[in-house]
């Protein structure tokens, strides 16, 4: 089932032979000048490949020249030759689709088209881009539960309020298709490059038909020129320690607010505090030093840099050689590999030991995001990937050998932690490492490096993102940007939460691993964690109203712009951060995550640590009512609540959840009726401690607190006596009838 060019050596007795016919690419002559020397060393890194196999230069770059007129003659469209090709508009694109034999699989045709939309286009569209962040991962039983409970659905709470119903009859139309709409299952082979599976389907040869590399690289490089602008891109050091330093000031007047006036123990605490906080400046300021040092060389080597569409070379070059090689890949018969990423550790990847000097992932066929260094390892690495990685050689060996006696040897290597595979159909299962856009061994690691620099973002959006002359529109959309690298965080940590490591290894592979390994608990739990605290509290959001005072609308539309996209002056601040807190309560609280837990229950010996179904409800329970457990308010009125008004969204919201999941019909999964007892459990637990609360503190609360807490408390007695009735057993059919056009089955 492999798809492979015929190469074969010319000299057969040679070690080293270059091919009897390489494999040759035109790059089209819309192609700039200026990235040329980029989109040919993308194609070179595979050369190195096959040199290990024996054939040199088995890829050849020709350049139709407009001027000279050189390959001019040669048409895009005639399947002799083999383009690179470049487009301009304002989508981000990268495709490298291939014609095949269907009963040999050799490749006889491919062409790989490039847009520079990702590069120009930094003004993404918000509406579009955060759905697919949150709902990357989903499978059709997911799929199916959300096209029943539309309020569930991230695709509809992170839409603006006047896209909604459209977005709710879209989702409704798909969902009568097979498997709720699934990609997989609706893929149309008819055309590629419309559908995520296409290629992959109704094709005797499997190809990439999709692919979606360019896409999350828009966002990449629309947050690159937002740190660029903050003049950050090489050196966050300084800005780290403002925000760490600003924290514990912050700390610091918390806790001196709280004491008594005990002046002499606050003199002497002081004086112990400046002694440790010098000595430490001292050991950071050696470290300053020599980082000071790493800087001014950078700096001057940098000077020489061109600047290419706003972005020096150095940066934006080697992105593009990246998604280059990744098509290029494509066109040589490697599928996708959504593991790649997970190979080193967010330290390694930025130390010298990697930097320049190693790929940082184990494939160039992840969709693997621009690495912005904050705090993690010693240096800034490579932002992209300077290579193919080991799991590319590794596939180039298998495929192109000609020593088909060497290649049970090659298998055996499969379980060796640079060549993990995982592809398009694995990213909707439960291995948390096949996924897209996910970075380093430890995603949680990565996850938090990209809120600490929302951190800093956010807080210089409107000292120095927005420039004296620019439209106060930039504030909006610079805010955003943080808001879908939040998303893009939390979505992918959720996906651990009841998570299983799959192997796709065979019986007497090397090292006997199972194919399916339970995430151990505390990963799980600190996934969850992270997903709480980056959603759930008022404080991860970064909104003060200074900042909300100047996140306007640009009015203005001409071609590359829609209605949607300029949006009401003033920002629907509950509404997007509610779709977010939706969001994650769908992530926590889906059927399948919740009975992905209840089944890795039984995949554990009981004497073995695991996250289970009461632990996992209990946290978010707790997490969503913390106003509950605190002693009655003090000074609370309507314009300072007990609940703030993000916090008592969140809260309906989780009831609802709860509600929701104890009103289903127990007839979709085995785990339904032991979810639903769980979420009547908490639910009657909640209504104790809400009415609790009301006798014990209504006289202090403020209006909006005391009316959210009794409507609260209606609701979910209301539903637990509507749930056992709904709950019933179903009455026996009484027949229907068949409308014309309809089949039995319908």
């Amino acid at each position: 089932y492999i798809n492979r060019w015929n190469l074969q050596k010319r000299d057969p007795k040679l070690k080293l032979s270059p091919p009897k016919e390489p494999i040759i690419f035109y790059v089209e002559h819309t192609a700039p000048f200026r990235y040329r020397r980029f989109i040919k060393a993308g194609v070179d890194y595979w050369n190195k490949a096959f040199q290990k196999v024996g054939i040199v230069d088995a890829i050849e770059i020709r350049y139709q020249d407009a001027e000279s007129h050189a390959h001019m003659e040669k048409d895009p469209e005639d399947v002799r030759y083999n383009f690179i090709r470049w487009l301009n508009n304002n989508v981000g694109t990268a495709i490298g689709p291939s014609r095949v034999h269907p009963m040999t699989g050799e490749i006889l045709d491919a062409d790989i088209i490039l847009t520079d939309g990702w590069i120009r286009h930094f003004n993404f569209n918000y509406d579009d881009l955060m759905p697919q962040l949150a709902m990357e991962g989903a499978n059709p039983e997911m799929l199916a539960w959300l096209s029943d409970h539309p309020s569930w659905d991230p695709r509809v709470r992170l839409t603006s309020p006047s896209n909604v119903n459209h977005v709710r009859e879209e989702i409704a139309r798909d969902a009568r298709k097979p498997y709720a709409g699934f990609s997989m299952a609706s893929a149309d082979s008819a055309l590629l490059g419309d559908d995520e599976f296409d290629g992959l389907i109704g094709h005797i040869s499997q190809k990439n038909g999709m692919c979606m590399a360019a896409n999350a690289r828009s966002l990449d490089l629309a947050v690159a020129r937002m740190d660029w602008a903050l003049a950050m891109m090489e050196d966050k050091t300084e800005a780290v320690k403002e925000e760490n330093k600003d924290d514990k000031d912050k700390v610091k007047d918390e806790k001196e607010g709280d004491k008594d006036d005990d002046g002499d123990d606050d003199d002497k605490d002081g004086d112990k505090d400046d002694d440790k906080d010098g000595d430490k400046d001292d050991k950071d300021g050696d470290k300053d030093d020599a980082a000071d040092k790493a800087e001014n060389e950078k700096k001057e080597k940098q000077d020489d840099a061109d600047m290419l569409d706003g972005m020096p070379d150095w940066f934006v070059g080697p992105l593009l050689a990246d998604l280059v090689a990744h098509e290029v890949g494509h066109t040589l018969g490697l599928r996708h590999n959504f593991k790649g990423s997970a190979l080193h550790s967010l330290d390694k990847i930025n130390s010298e030991e990697l930097k320049g000097k190693q790929t940082f992932t184990a494939s160039v066929m992840d969709y693997t995001p621009i690495n912005f260094r904050c705090e993690s390892g010693d240096v800034q690495g490579d932002y992209a990937m300077i290579d193919i990685g080991p799991y590319d050689y590794w596939a180039i060996e298998y495929g192109y050998t000609f020593d088909s006696k060497a290649l049970p040897d090659i298998l055996k290597r499969c379980v060796e932690p640079e060549l993990q595979y995982a592809t398009d159909e694995d990213t909707s299962g439960p291995d948390p490492l096949a996924r897209r856009y996910d970075f380093s061994s430890d995603p949680l690691d990565y996850a938090k490096e990209q809120m600490r620099l929302v951190k800093i973002y956010r807080a210089r959006i409107l000292e120095k993102f927005v420039k004296d002359g620019d439209t106060w529109a930039k504030a909006r959309r610079g805010y955003e940007l943080t808001l879908s690298i939040q998303t893009r965080a939390a979505s992918m940590m959720a996906n651990w939460v009841g998570g299983a490591f799959v192997n796709r290894d065979k019986k007497g592979d090397p090292q006997n691993r199972p194919p399916v390994e339970v995430v151990p608990a505390k990963q799980q739990r600190d996934a969850m964690q992270f997903v709480i605290d980056q959603t759930f509290n008022d404080e991860a959001f970064g909104l003060t109203p200074e900042l909300l005072a100047r996140m306007t609308s640009e009015q203005w539309l001409d071609g590359g712009t829609h209605f949607g996209t300029s949006g009401e002056a003033t920002w629907p601040v509950h509404d997007r951060v509610l779709g977010l807190q939706a969001s994650a309560l769908s992530w926590l609280m889906s059927p399948t995550t919740l009975r992905r837990v209840y089944d890795n229950e039984l995949r554990l010996p009981a004497d073995e640590d695991a996250l289970t179904l009461p632990e996992l409800l209990n946290t978010i329970s707790t997490a969503a009512w913390t106003e509950l457990e605190s002693e009655c308010p003090e000074n609370r009125s309507n314009r300072k609540p007990m609940i703030s008004s993000l916090r008592r969204n969140l809260q309906q919201e989780h009831a609802q959840r709860l509600i929701d999941l104890i009103l289903e019909k127990n007839d979709r999964a085995a785990a339904y009726k032991p979810i639903s007892d769980l979420a009547r459990m908490q639910l009657v637990d909640l209504l104790k401690k809400i009415d609790t609360r009301i006798k014990k503190c209504e006289k202090k609360m403020d209006a909006y607190s005391r009316a959210h807490l009794h409507e609260v408390s209606m609701q979910i007695t209301q539903a637990l006596k509507a749930g056992y009735t709904y709950n019933a057993a179903a009455p026996p059919s009484m027949g229907s009838f068949i409308i014309l056009g309809e089949t039995v089955e319908e």
